[in-house]
């Protein structure tokens, strides 16, 4: 049998990464208005609104993936830490139980 290690120390960083990438995708705003007011050309700026448009939809389903994959993260080192503290209660008990007498 071989032993399985859990890095829970990666996992929490890597749940904390991807939260802060999260908030600055997030944090990105609408910013539409800041390009097309500066841009003079109408097909200048109709091409700009569509990239925009695309650039604010693509970012919502990155937002989505990332807020999943953080999810599965955290899920995944509660699930290992809970099983962690289960067996260590486990062993313990058998550890420390006292032997029968006949």
């Amino acid at each position: 049998m071989s032993d399985l290690i859990v890095d829970f120390t990666l996992l929490s960083t890597s749940a904390k990464q991807l939260s802060a990438i999260r908030t600055e995708f997030r944090d990105l705003g609408e910013w539409k208005d800041d390009i097309t007011s500066v841009v003079g050309a109408s097909e200048l700026r109709e091409a700009m609104t569509d990239f925009i448009d695309n650039w604010d939809d693509n970012r919502k389903r990155l937002l989505e993936s990332l807020e999943g994959v953080g999810n599965m993260v955290e899920g995944t080192r509660d699930a290992f830490k809970a099983l962690d503290d289960e067996l260590a209660k486990s062993g313990k008990r058998k550890k420390y139980k006292s032997p029968r007498t006949c």
